[in-house]
């Protein structure tokens, strides 16, 4: 059974799955080139999760959604407004949100609102083909469940900006069954969280507070946060009251006057003390909300979604919770991620959760699986100097250990926020300055350093790895302590306050990523290097061999690897 994941708002994107197994995930940002883009129905990602599998849309078996918006041509006319029914007469395009339409109507029956028909002749699909709309959070919340491979004493949560009328969700799995314990169907239908409440848009109206852009720079809030001091952190997290049962509440009446509250407390403020008392506050708040419904449902385990939860520090804190014995966060966990719970989502309800294949994730590259000879080929072609050499590790790690900086080309794009060996900037540790010298070629305007990438079997030599946080650090999405007979030595990649977002790498995930750290680890006895994304500021991460070598061209790295060779700038 092939089935077919879309989600539409921002972060838009598509996955693509055999049964219960993952075959190919794209995120539209990587094709069009605009960061974050969503906000509309004809995705390309829906067709390139289809090329990557080698199938057609007349093979695809079911169609998982979120509620998002839908062409007003697949409505049903009694749900429409006259200017919607005008457009959809007209032929002309604009969408409608099928969330807002369950809400107004209290609802959850998509085929009241959709014609199901014309939305699979839209579509090009067959016209047997299962369609299902899943829940905001239950989609979040499904995809840390199909990966997390712990049976019994989980708690489940997923925190964000909103959706489905709610911001929180949490769940319980025990003795085989998942039981919702907050945020779930009644968000829509009679019980919508209050939006004051959402800790994630709090985080956001502080991202803008600071000149940048809320729901794509808070991770530069979680750097800078280290530079200030959290002065109204108290009072932030006064605005957020966790009560036995683990609700969040707010007694402001919306997310405009929580809006209008953090601005009354941030006046006044530096960026550096309004970033710092953000992120302690966030860290409060979940920690509080998450030992409440710790102590109403005991467990062992948490697996995290959710925008929230892209905040490493944060995670750091979770997994260092009392009784907690191991943590995961769903790389994808923001809302790119949600089709991927949409398709668990539908294979639940169409097979039951027995069923559901529950194993951990070995690698996070599902793109399309380009070659070192595409890289190699179009760098002929256009004019690059090409290296094909069976000795392409060791010069890689020599170049590196000389401070040259590369970027490694290696098949399929990852999965996620986050650049994990396939699509990596890389550079040596030992000096700090090589952040500067990086953003100031990326023209990027960081203040956490790069992360690093290590060893499985230099893990826990360097870095605070045990079993809790393990498993996360596989994929960036956990902060540690950095040993400190290491600090010094690596300093690239330490925070000012003695922690780092280390990517732990198995040979098997990625053969060239690893050797390349092993040859260097052999030049110059450092066992880690330098991750970062490969792409420039406000671009997403590099998808093509032509984006690769444009990036090249224009200085913004030293050399490209791949299997089979290395590319350089051409000779002048």
């Amino acid at each position: 059974m092939y089935i077919l994941g879309i989600h539409t708002g921002h972060d838009a994107g598509a996955c693509l799955f055999a049964d219960d197994k993952l075959l190919a995930f794209c995120k539209e940002e990587r094709l069009n080139r605009i960061k974050n883009d969503g906000g509309f129905f004809d995705l390309q990602s829906v067709d390139e999760v289809l090329r990557i599998a080698g199938i057609t849309r007349q093979q695809v078996d079911a169609v998982a959604f979120t509620r998002m918006k839908f062409p007003v041509s697949c409505f049903r006319n009694a749900v429409l407004g006259f200017q919607d029914i005008r457009r959809k007469v007209l032929g002309q395009r604009r969408e409608r949100s099928l969330a807002s339409l369950m809400i107004k109507q209290k609802n959850l029956d998509a085929s009241v609102f959709l014609d199901f028909d014309k939305l699979r002749r839209y579509m090009g699909l067959r016209a047997d083909v299962a369609l299902h709309f899943s829940n905001h959070h239950r989609a979040h919340v499904l995809s840390s469940l199909r990966y997390c491979d712990w049976n019994d004493d989980v708690l489940l949560v997923s925190c964000d900006g909103g959706g489905d009328a709610a911001e929180y969700s949490a769940c319980r799995l025990a003795n085989q069954q998942l039981e919702q314990i907050w945020g779930g169907e009644e968000t829509l239908l009679e019980q919508p969280q209050n939006s004051a409440a959402s800790i994630g848009l709090a985080y956001a109206y502080a991202t803008s507070a600071c000149g940048f852009k809320p729901n794509r720079h808070e991770g530069k809030l979680t750097g800078l946060a280290a530079f200030g001091q959290p002065l109204v952190a108290a009072q932030i997290v006064a605005l957020f009251p966790v009560d036995d049962n683990g609700h969040i509440h707010s007694e402001l009446a919306n997310h405009r006057a929580l809006h209008d509250a953090l601005a009354q407390l941030f006046e006044g403020l530096s960026n550096e003390d309004i970033a710092a008392s953000i992120q302690v506050a966030t860290e409060q708040v979940i920690v509080n909300w998450l030992q409440a419904l710790l102590k109403k449902y005991p467990a062992r385990y948490i697996a995290m979604s959710g925008g929230v939860f892209s905040n490493v520090r944060l995670n750091q804190l979770v997994a260092a919770l009392p009784g907690i014995e191991e943590v995961f966060i769903f790389p994808a966990m923001g809302d790119e991620g949600l089709p991927v719970g949409a398709c668990v989502d539908y294979w639940i309800a169409s097979q039951g959760l027995a069923r559901l294949t529950r194993d951990r994730l070995t690698h996070l590259y599902y793109g399309w699986p380009y070659s070192g000879e595409d890289l190699l080929s179009a760098g002929e072609r256009l004019g690059f100097r090409v290296e094909r050499s069976p000795e392409h590790v060791q010069q890689t790690a020599q170049l590196l250990a000389d401070n040259r900086v590369g970027a490694i080309f290696y098949g399929a794009m990852e999965m996620g926020p986050r650049a994990l060996g396939a699509r990596t900037i890389l550079a040596s540790p030992a000096k700090r300055e090589v952040n500067d010298s990086i953003n100031k070629r990326l023209q990027r305007t960081e203040f956490m350093p790069f992360a690093p990438y290590v060893l499985d079997v230099d893990a826990e030599t360097v870095y605070d790895v045990d079993a809790r946080n393990r498993y996360a650090c596989r994929f960036m999405t956990i902060t540690t302590r950095v040993k400190p007979e290491w600090a010094d030595k690596i300093a690239a990649v330490v925070h000012v306050d003695g922690t780092a977002r280390p990517q732990i790498i198995e040979r098997a995930m990625n053969p060239l990523y690893y050797d390349i750290l092993a040859a260097f680890k052999g030049i110059t006895g450092l066992p880690t290097l330098v991750n970062t994304s490969f792409n420039a500021h406000e671009e997403p991460i590099i998808n093509t061999p032509e984006e690769a070598l444009q990036a090249l061209a224009d200085n913004r790295i030293d050399f490209l690897v791949c299997d089979g060779g290395l590319v350089f700038p051409a000779a002048s």
